[in-house]
């Protein structure tokens, strides 16, 4: 079931991501929205409500992200982060040996 957010909410997040140096991913996640499409909704939303300025924007927009970027934390566990090093590593090793010609005669067809 959707969530409903109350207009005073929109407002407020819209508005900090007008005064924040950090883009509309890094807003959605500092709020915990499901999409960072949810703030350019909103503002339109808003703007259409009369809530903003029709010719409100945000001051100043860079391409990129900034390098504050809001990261997500990390509760992966030991034995997981090891286990994602030792994939990448296989996977890295497979790839390796699938290029080599002489083992070519040995490896199954992906099939489609």
């Amino acid at each position: 079931m959707a969530k409903k957010y109350s207009d005073e909410f929109k407002l407020a997040v819209v508005e900090d991501y007008y005064n924040s140096p950090h883009g509309v991913r890094a807003i959605s996640l500092k709020y915990n929205l499901p999409s960072k499409n949810y703030i350019n909704n909103w503002e339109k939303q808003l703007k259409k409500k009369g809530l903003l300025p029709v010719d409100a924007t945000k001051p100043n927009k860079s391409a990129g992200r900034s390098k504050e970027a809001v990261l997500r934390a990390d509760t992966r566990t030991p034995r997981e982060k090891q286990y994602e090093a030792e994939i990448q590593l296989l996977k890295a090793q497979v790839a390796y040996y699938e290029q080599l010609e002489h083992l070519q005669p040995f490896i199954k067809k992906k099939e489609k």
